[in-house]
C-alpha cells in the first residue's frame, strides 16, 4: 500500500531528525575523551610505563615533513588521549585475570606463573615484539655483533679510565638464557635452541673476553644457570632482580676481584617472603609473588637519590639555568676501604646497587637514559664525577652496545 506524500515526508523527516541526533550525540562522545586530554594524569602513565610519551610535533613539521609529522600526532594522540591509559591498563588486567595472559605480545608467560618481558615497553614498533629474545641468542651471538660491542667497550673504557678509573664491564644474566624452557607456546619456535645454546662457555661475553683480555668483563652466568631452578633466586614472575640473585651476584663479584663484604653483609640463606612484582606496574595487575630476600638495611647505606652534582664554574658561566645535574648518591658508613665507585646501569641497576655501594666509601649511580645523553657528556665532562677508584658498567646481558654510546664522550668537548 503506498503512504500519502505528506506521511511519507513527515516520516522521512523525523527519521533525519533522528540521525542527526544520533550523529551529535556520538560525535560529542567520541569528543570527549580528546577534549579531556588536558586533565588526564599523564605523570602517571609515564611512570607507570617507564617511558617519556610521544610529544606533539612542532607546526613546521606538518609543512616540511607531513607524514612523519602525522605519524608523530598520532603517536601523540594514543599516549595522550583521554581514557587510553585506564583502558589499556583494564584490558591486560581481564586478560590476564581470565586467560592468563597479557593480551599484549610483550609480556608472554607459561601458567606456571613463568613470565618474560620480551621487548622495551614503550617500543612503538608490534612487528619487532621479541626484539630483546633475538638480541641476547641471536644477533649478539654473532661475530660481526660482538665486534661492534667491543668497539663501544673499548671506546667507552677509554674515556672513563682516562681520568684513572678502573672499569669493570659486568652483564646480569636474565631470563632467556636462565630458564628457556619455560617459555611459552606462543613464543617462535627458534629462540628456545637458540637461548639454550647460549652456555657458559658459549656466549657474547665470553667471546668479547677472548678477543680483548686486557678488558675486565664479569658475567656470572654458570653460577645462575645453577640456582635459577630455586624459584626464590630470581622469581619467575619477576622482570628485574628480586631477592637471593642481586646478594649472590654481589658475592661472586667481591670474591672475583678480592673486595672485602662489609661487616654488615647479611649472610644467607634468605628469608621466604611475598616481592612487589615488578612486571604487574606494566600490566595493571597488582599482585605479589613468593621470594627471598635478605635484609637490605643492615647494610645502612644512605642513599641520596636527588643528589645535585655541581658543574664547573666554566659549564655553569656557559648556561647559568644549569649549575647541577641530579644523581644517586651513596654514602657507606661501614665500608671494609676507603675507595669510591659510580655505577651506570640500566634498570636493572637500582635493584643491586645498595649491594654494590656496601664495597665502597661513597658509590654514585647513574641511570643510562634517564639522564639525557647531552646532560650525560655534560656530567662528565664538566665535573669530576669520573675522579674514582672504580667505574661499574651494570646492564642486562640482551641489551646492544649502544647504550654506551654517553659514555664515549670526548672530555676535551
Amino acid at each position: 500500500m503506498n503512504l500519502p506524500q505528506n506521511v511519507s515526508k513527515r516520516a522521512s523527516n523525523r527519521a533525519s531528525k533522528s540521525a542527526v541526533l544520533y550523529a551529535v550525540i556520538l560525535s560529542l562522545l567520541l569528543l570527549v575523551p580528546t577534549l579531556s586530554i588536558r586533565f588526564v594524569d599523564h605523570d602517571a602513565r609515564k611512570a607507570w610505563e617507564n617511558r617519556n610519551l610521544a610529544k606533539m610535533p612542532e607546526k613546521s613539521q606538518f609543512l616540511n615533513n607531513p607524514k612523519a609529522a602525522f605519524g608523530n600526532f598520532n603517536d601523540w594522540l594514543n599516549d595522550h588521549i583521554g581514557g587510553s591509559f585506564q583502558a589499556i591498563k583494564f584490558r591486560r588486567k581481564f586478560y590476564f585475570d581470565v586467560f592468563n595472559v597479557t593480551g599484549d605480545t610483550y609480556i608472554v608467560g607459561e601458567n606456571d606463573g613463568a613470565l618474560f618481558l620480551t621487548a622495551p615497553f614503550r617500543q612503538k614498533d608490534r612487528n619487532t615484539p621479541f626484539q630483546w629474545w633475538q638480541n641476547i641468542c641471536g644477533k649478539l651471538q654473532v661475530e660481526g655483533f660482538q665486534k661492534n660491542y667491543l668497539q663501544k667497550v673499548r671506546g667507552s673504557h677509554k674515556m672513563i679510565s682516562s681520568r684513572g678509573a678502573r672499569v669493570i664491564y659486568t652483564s646480569i644474566p636474565s631470563k632467556p638464557v636462565l630458564i628457556p624452557h619455560k617459555f611459552p607456546k606462543s613464543a617462535p619456535a627458534k629462540f628456545k635452541p637458540a637461548c639454550e645454546a647460549v652456555t657458559p662457555e658459549n656466549n657474547h661475553i665470553q667471546a668479547m673476553r677472548i678477543m680483548s683480555p686486557e678488558t675486565e668483563f664479569f658475567y656470572p652466568l654458570e653460577v645462575f644457570q645453577k640456582k635459577v631452578e630455586d624459584p626464590y633466586f630470581y622469581p619467575n614472575s619477576a622482570y628485574h632482580w628480586k631477592g637471593e640473585s642481586a646478594w649472590v651476584f654481589i658475592e661472586e663479584f667481591a670474591k672475583k676481584y678480592n673486595f672485602d663484604l662489609p661487616k654488615s653483609w647479611p649472610q644467607g640463606p634468605c628469608t621466604e617472603q611475598e616481592l612487589d612484582w615488578d612486571i604487574g606496574k606494566l600490566i595493571g595487575v597488582g599482585q605479589t609473588t613468593r621470594g627471598c630476600d635478605r635484609e637490605r638495611s643492615m647494610l645502612e647505606i644512605e642513599i641520596d637519590s636527588g643528589f645535585m652534582y655541581p658543574l664547573s664554574e666554566t659549564a655553569q658561566a656557559k648556561n647559568p639555568k644549569k649549575k647541577a645535574i641530579k644523581v644517586v648518591k651513596m654514602t657507606n658508613p661501614h665500608a671494609p676501604n676507603n675507595k669510591s665507585a659510580i655505577i651506570f646501569s640500566n634498570s636493572f641497576g637500582p635493584e643491586v646497587r645498595e649491594q654494590y655501594a656496601s664495597l665502597f666509601k661513597t658509590t654514585y649511580h647513574l641511570r643510562l637514559g634517564i639522564i639525557n645523553t647531552p646532560d650525560m657528556k655534560l656530567l662528565l665532562r664538566e665535573t669530576d664525577i669520573l675522579d674514582v677508584d672504580l667505574a661499574i658498567i651494570a646492564i642486562a646481558d640482551f641489551h646492544y652496545p649502544n647504550f654506551l654510546t654517553p659514555l664515549m664522550a670526548d672530555a676535551s668537548k
